[in-house]
């Protein structure tokens, strides 16, 4: 492993930076950040690179120990979505002078100025038996107007393996996630 690391320095800095992250008690009180850097480009055409986090309404809670069963995290959330609605605030960093766009590995210093671009609300879950994603896929090359990919060379390779994966799962016998229907009626018990 330290040979691999010595070749691939941003291998090292991924790893120490989910080292550094603080976990939270599950999906419903966790951010998410992109990986990578997107160009927003206005009316009059002008690029400015950004990356994004969807940040929780709710407080993050640590873990209050190890979860029961395999699928725990995605019962925690169904029953979290029984009590009420959660949210996310779309907030979108604006890159400085210099920040780099092809390397997810390299954060962008603080103060970086922040827009909170909007809300994601989930009010339930559905499951995945007849449900509405079935054979869709996630690119993350399909991007609306105004928006495209910066120069990072991951979205490019995750769009490809993502293509394949699909065509691959769409031969395949579906088996029940977690997020089945009796488990939603449960209120994830």
């Amino acid at each position: 492993m330290g040979g691999f690391l010595a070749r691939h320095p941003e291998t090292g800095r991924a790893l120490a930076l989910l080292k550094a992250r603080a976990l939270t008690s599950g999906f419903a009180n966790d951010t998410y950040n992109s990986l990578d850097s997107l160009i927003f480009v206005n009316a009059e055409g002008t690029a400015t690179a950004v990356r994004w986090a969807m940040v929780p309404e709710e407080a993050a809670r640590p873990p209050e120990g190890p979860g029961v069963g395999r699928d725990y995290l995605f019962h925690d959330l169904i029953g979290a979505l029984a009590r009420g609605p959660l949210r996310w605030h779309l907030v979108v960093t604006v890159a400085g002078p210099g920040d780099p766009t092809g390397d997810a590995t390299v954060p962008w210093p603080a103060g970086r100025r922040q827009v909170d671009a909007g809300t994601l609300t989930l009010v339930r879950a559905e499951s995945e038996e007849g449900g509405p994603c079935t054979g869709i896929t996630y690119d993350p090359l399909i991007l609306p107007e105004g928006m495209g990919p910066s120069d990072d060379p991951i979205p490019a390779a995750r769009s490809a393996v993502y293509a394949r994966s699909f065509t691959l799962r769409s031969g395949e016998a579906v088996t029940a996630s977690a997020v089945t229907g009796t488990a939603i009626r449960s209120g994830g018990q």
